[in-house]
């Protein structure tokens, strides 16, 4: 069989390569890779526009003859992705062998003098037009090519790009400029208006090109123009922020040091710190009189998320390196927190320098943190936070960052981040899984920042509220206004003075301000209410579904078993029948019964009676689940006033995550024990299951299982489909009876003991 051999079109070539290096800020950055890939200590970019010219100079190590005909005139060449480490063990960002049509996207023509310590100089010159020419394929094409005898490197640089690059070497007191090797290209014929504002926008984009920490080995030099001064490009690095935190992930574990720098320790009273919220590490006295704190977290402490496959997609991530730093843009509105004064340069800087930039081998990867971008908030932070927009000092402690509020670089590598792959148009990266996993990992971290700052204003703003008895003042204004009122339906027609009648008006208004509160506590029963029905149909949804698929054919059955007078069958049908609408009942009785109003109202009632009501209606939902509850009293009484909604939500909420556990474990018997008692000043309720207990992510700090938006259910990819809602609803609903909870077991089994003072005071 004769065979054929694939040609390809030298203009093709060409349109090939603009397609993938189509911006100009994006070919400036290809050819500045190729100088850090050549271990050069510099790289020199000069806008000769006024004589149709830009220059690039960079003191690397230069090519040789054969480095040119194998590598640089190799279209698609992957010297670089299989010898990657560059004689300085610089990981070479580039790999797909055509940067070098950068050059053909500044200008038509190109000149390049490089030299190497084993070659004499070398001159390389190219008409990228030639490759236009129709018909043309690409073995056509020729550069011209020549050796320099005699000439060393410095002779072919222009004398004001040489007198520029000494006068760095002086300023900086290093070799990091010598020029006995490297490159310099000379490129005419320019495909665009160089203006002011345009060099601008470039310059912009070097000075995040490559991360801080990597500036101090390699720099980047600009000359507006060739008579101008140069200048080196460096990020404009703050030590003016609120936090910051630098994180390592190894593929299995985080490290993180949090490094505090918003309170003013000089104003915080020594009190504070004998408060229990700060009694334990990392919250104490000398905890805050350290530069940081260093924690260490796994995968599924982290985040919540105890799956083996989602473990192993970010081990498969890769290790990488995430720092940022929270700058606050003012101190209005958020309370006395003892917080550091806040700079008016700030807003400014950040306006500059914000967003988290990824970093892949030391270069920048665009748009992630470009603030003229759709991905500024490539992370998403912002709807974050709209979706729980609350204080930082709400009890939840469920704070969320704003976007605009952060500035950060995450480091990745192309031989340690295999998984996270370039998309072919060389700017941005494929959002697959593994990228997914990658995002929800930094949001994790930046969550630790989250927590930390929103414990600590919480307690703060708690201790001040105490000094400032807030709580008895609002008691005190009730009493005030009760008396004053009743004072005024017994006065007699006299004309009241106008100090009486401000003192009713106040009054009035207090008792308003009350009646609003009791409307605002109704409101928030129902929610409470609806959200428990909400996430007990989510655990009957598969059961509701076998019934909704009998509705219409087991009539069918019936029918046919009647016709055939076949009364076994016929039996069945009606066991089957009443099963099914006994479950059906029990869901519908506990959905409108918990949302009726007397329910939300606050009646005198005996607790004891509450709680076996609540599980009497749920029975026939436990039977089909195959669960058996063991309730149990001392045969007591507990009379309190109550919202009889609030002591459903509890147990309801207890029940289902003891279902969801029962589900993921194989037990013989599905066990709820439940067990209530009392003295004389509280009621006890000990609540306990033989499901899986709390998954690993949750046993080192079992109570965050409480917090608002907290889960242990997650998709494949990692992402949370659990509501966080459940054991919330439970732990506020017992605050507001200033109760106590204590988690009794976490393995084999949950449990948790609740404590309910009978006093009026512990309402």
């Amino acid at each position: 069989m004769e065979k054929m051999k694939y040609k390809m079109s030298s203009r093709a070539t060409i349109l090939l390569g603009r397609e993938s290096v189509s911006r100009v800020d994006g070919a400036i950055i290809e050819l500045v890779k190729n100088t850090y890939d050549a271990d050069a200590g510099f790289c020199l970019i000069c806008f000769d526009v006024k004589h149709d010219h830009i220059y690039i100079l960079d003191n690397g190590s230069g090519m040789t003859k054969g480095i040119i005909e194998s590598c640089w005139m190799l279209i698609g060449t992957d010297n670089k992705r299989v010898e990657y480490l560059s004689a300085k063990n610089r990981i070479k960002s580039g790999e797909k062998g055509i940067g070098r049509f950068a050059l053909d996207r500044l200008g038509s023509k190109c000149k390049m003098y490089t030299k190497h310590e084993s070659e004499n100089l070398i001159c390389w010159e190219t008409d990228w037009s030639s490759f236009e020419k129709s018909g043309q394929i690409i073995d056509d094409v020729e550069a011209n090519f020549s050796y320099c005898p005699g000439q060393q490197f410095e002779d072919v640089i222009p004398i004001e790009i040489k007198n520029a690059i000494a006068q760095c070497a002086r300023e900086n007191h290093n070799n990091q400029f010598s020029l006995k090797s490297g490159t310099l290209f000379s490129i005419s014929g320019l495909r665009d208006k160089w203006s002011d504002r345009e060099k601008e926008k470039v310059i912009d984009v070097l000075g995040y090109l490559i991360p801080p920490v990597e500036q101090q080995n390699y720099a980047i030099i600009i000359q507006r123009s060739l008579t101008s001064t140069a200048f080196k490009v460096d990020s404009d690095i703050t030590d003016d922020y609120d936090y910051k935190v630098r994180a390592h992930f190894d593929g299995k574990k985080v490290t993180a040091k949090v490094f505090r720098n918003e309170f003013d320790l000089n104003i915080m009273p020594k009190e504070l710190f004998r408060q229990p919220a700060f009694s334990f590490e990392p919250y104490r006295l000398e905890d805050f009189s350290k530069e940081y704190f260093e924690i260490t977290r796994t995968v599924s402490e982290l985040t919540g998320n105890d799956s083996s496959a989602y473990a192993n997609m970010c081990e498969s991530v890769g290790p990488f390196d995430f720092q940022f730093i929270f700058m606050k843009l003012s101190n209005r509105g958020e309370g006395p927190y003892y917080y550091k004064a806040v700079s008016r340069k700030r807003k400014i800087w950040m306006e500059n320098h914000g967003g988290l930039k990824i970093y892949r081998d030391n270069f920048l990867v665009r748009p992630y943190g470009d603030p003229t971008s759709k991905s500024f908030d490539w992370l998403g932070l912002d709807a974050r936070k709209g979706i729980n927009p609350v204080a930082i000092s709400d009890k939840s402690e469920q704070w969320h960052v704003n976007n605009s509020q952060l500035q950060g670089t995450v480091l990745i590598s192309r031989v340690y981040n295999a998984s996270i792959l370039d998309k072919s148009s060389r700017e941005g990266i494929i959002e697959n899984e593994f990228f997914d996993a990658l995002s929800s990992l930094l949001i994790a971290i930046i969550s630790i920042f989250e927590k930390d700052r929103a414990h600590i204003v919480k307690n703060i703003k708690r201790y001040n509220d105490q000094q400032n008895q807030r709580e008895r003042a609002k008691e005190e204004a009730a009493g005030i206004a009760k008396t004053v009122l009743g004072k005024k339906n017994k006065r007699t027609k006299e004309k009241s003075s106008d100090a009486a009648s401000d003192t009713e008006k106040l009054a009035t208004a207090v008792q308003i301000y009350q009646e609003e509160r009791e409307e605002l506590i109704s409101e928030i029963k129902l929610l409470r209410a609806l959200a428990t029905n909400g996430l007990m149909t989510t655990t009957m949804v598969h059961d509701l579904k076998s019934i909704n698929a009998l509705l219409v054919s087991r009539v069918r059955g019936f029918k046919l078993a009647i016709r055939q007078n076949d009364t076994l069958q016929i039996q069945r049908n009606l066991d089957d029948l009443k099963t099914n609408d006994e479950f059906l009942k029990s869901w519908i009785t506990v959905i409108t019964t918990q949302t009726k109003k007397d329910r939300r109202r606050r009646l005198k009632k005996d607790i004891y009676k509450v709680l076996s009501e609540s599980l009497k209606l749920i029975s026939p939902i436990l039977n089909r689940k195959m669960v058996e509850i063991q309730f149990a009293t001392d045969g007591g009484e507990a009379y309190k006033k109550i919202f009889a909604t609030d002591f459903d939500s509890i147990i309801y909420n207890l029940v289902i995550n003891s279902i969801e556990s029962f589900e993921e474990t194989k037990v013989s018997e599905r066990q709820i024990t439940i067990r209530v008692e009392s003295d004389d000043d509280n009621l006890m309720v000990h609540y306990s299951d033989n499901g899986h207990g709390l998954t690993e992510a949750f046993k080192k700090n079992p109570y965050s299982i409480f917090k608002y938006g907290t889960t242990s259910k997650f998709d494949a990819e990692g992402n949370a489909v659990g509501t966080g809602l459940g054991m919330y609803i439970v732990a506020s609903s017992i605050n507001e009876y200033k109760g106590r909870y204590t988690i009794t077991k976490v393995e084999d089994g949950f449990g948790l003991d609740i404590t309910i003072p009978l006093s009026e005071e512990g309402r």
